[in-house]
């Protein structure tokens, strides 16, 4: 009893969520576009930022126990991507952070919001910053016997926050075996301890102790570079450090900075420069005269096939970085398939694993649903998903599949998996996933695993049979996300892969 309980908790608090979040009316949403900057930029914060960092910045909530790396507590005044001597971000620095993402971690990228926007949130970023920072300075002269007001300790702050000189970043040179053999001089003395003498980290960096925010040295070859990969955003990152990365800065002269910036760009191949970064994407779908038919693979083969970077909640080794997506309709029906690695087939229940190998797709009902979100009372959000079982009905089989008391050996009884199951259902919050199932059309869904890769497709009419389902009208953009679950990998049902909304387009 006490097994089963503790798994159906489980299931309703994440099984299908994409993340959870405070969600605003649509007719909220649309009036913040009125607001003056400065209260726009806080309704775009509590909207899309504060389940993660906190309404206050610091970095406490639910969703932020969930996340390896934890997300940044701005009350620390450190931040990851900076150009100024002392450490400190400009606006600058706060929207391109925004704007790019930073991959290696949960944080999306940011870039469908105006220029405007993101100024306006780096400003509420940076009031934060400042008034966590106003709140050490306090408490320390508190403790210290200091007679201090609050309006002198918030001064003290801005001037502690205040971005100093520019760095001096050198220009792009033109790449030659001497250039290079200089910057690689450079790396083995001031980069190689961290990164590895190739570039590609050491061993076991993995596990080095952290605070939480997990930050291990990256692998330039990989693509899971904090900032861009330009001379200036790499020369920043030399010169000033990364402080919120605990990354010191390195003292070089402006002809030394090139050399370096030279050979590491030349660690990072081309394709991986971008490749792991969460652009939003617009599939723009033209209808086809039929569909193809499961198992049609030439069928399937003329349906483009777009890559769909997707980022681990709880980054761990050998968790899926993509997720290919095709779609198609005819008019009358809607087809996505998605395809994604898995080294294993994992589809029979165990007691440390509460879900096998999964996919959901999840519809937003609004054009302005949060960054991370699984929908509200007010603005429900639509599921399909499809598991290699079950949880609920998996739950009273762990006993029996379980090993036998101190012996370690599995009971031989033969109890058989679950069955595979896909299903549409409705979201209206976090804690509702458990239990909801859709009343309209059924889902069809066929899943495939060959050479280490799962193969989902999820089919539907495009009009919607019942008021819990979502709608697809020709023309009309829909927004979508996608969350990926590996048996064999994920511990919980929170340390699953995930992507930003994407946006799907059904042609005329």
């Amino acid at each position: 009893m006490l097994r089963l309980r503790s798994l159906v908790v489980t299931v309703s608090i994440g099984c299908l969520a994409l993340f959870a979040a405070n969600c605003t009316s649509p007719a909220a949403a649309q009036a913040s576009a009125d607001l003056d900057p400065a209260s726009r930029g806080t309704h775009l914060f509590l909207r899309h930022c504060a389940v993660c960092h906190g309404a206050d910045g610091e970095a406490d909530t639910l969703a932020a126990n969930l996340l390896l790396p934890r997300p940044t507590a701005f009350r620390h005044g450190l931040f990851k991507l900076v150009s100024h001597r002392n450490g400190m971000p400009s606006d600058d620095d706060l929207v391109a952070t925004l704007r790019r993402g930073m991959p290696g971690s949960t944080m999306m990228a940011w870039d469908w919001l105006p220029e405007a926007d993101l100024r306006a949130l780096a400003g509420v970023v940076r009031q934060l910053a400042v008034r966590g920072r106003a709140t050490a300075i306090e408490r320390t002269a508190a403790v210290t016997g200091q007679a201090l007001t609050p309006a002198q300790a918030r001064e003290l702050a801005e001037q502690q926050l205040r971005p100093g000189a520019p760095v001096e970043t050198g220009a792009p040179r033109p790449v030659d075996a001497a250039l290079l053999a200089a910057g690689e001089t450079l790396f083995q003395r001031h980069c190689a301890s961290c990164h590895g003498a190739d570039g590609r980290g050491l061993p076991g960096a993995d596990e080095w102790p952290t605070d939480g925010t997990w930050l291990r040295p990256r692998d330039f070859t990989a693509g899971y570079l904090r900032g861009g990969a330009t001379h200036q955003e790499l020369a920043c990152r030399i010169r000033a450090g990364m402080p919120g990365a605990h990354m010191p800065p390195v003292e070089l002269a402006v002809a030394e900075t090139e050399a370096l910036v030279a050979y590491v760009q030349n660690l990072i191949p081309d394709a991986a420069r971008r490749h792991h970064v969460q652009w939003r994407r617009t599939l723009r779908v033209e209808r086809s005269a039929a569909l193809p038919a499961d198992g049609d693979a030439a069928g399937f083969d003329r349906i483009e096939a777009v890559r769909l970077p997707v980022a681990p909640l709880w980054w761990r080794a050998g968790a899926a970085n993509e997720v290919w997506l095709r779609a198609a309709h005819d008019g009358e029906q809607l087809l996505l398939q998605l395809e994604w690695a898995d080294g294993s087939r994992d589809e029979r229940p165990r007691p440390e694993a509460v879900l096998g190998d999964g996919v959901a797709v999840q519809f937003a009902r609004t054009e302005e649903p949060p960054l991370f979100a699984m929908g509200s009372t007010d603005a429900p959000v639509a599921i399909w998903r499809w598991q290699t079982f079950d949880p609920k009905s998996a739950a009273g089989q762990l006993d029996l599949t379980s090993s036998w008391p101190h012996t370690g050996i599995d009971v031989p009884i033969g109890v058989r998996s679950p069955a595979a199951r896909g299903e549409a259902i409705e979201v209206t919050g976090v804690g509702t996933a458990s239990g909801a199932v859709g009343s309209g059309r059924p889902l069809q869904v066929a899943a495939r695993w060959r050479d280490d890769r799962w193969t989902v497709t999820f089919r539907r009419a495009l009009h919607a049979g019942g008021p819990d389902e979502v709608d697809f009208k020709l023309g009309t953009p829909t927004l979508f996300a996608l969350a990926v679950w590996n048996g064999s990998l994920d511990p919980n049902v929170a340390s699953k892969v995930i992507t930003t909304w994407h946006v799907l387009e059904l042609q005329r």
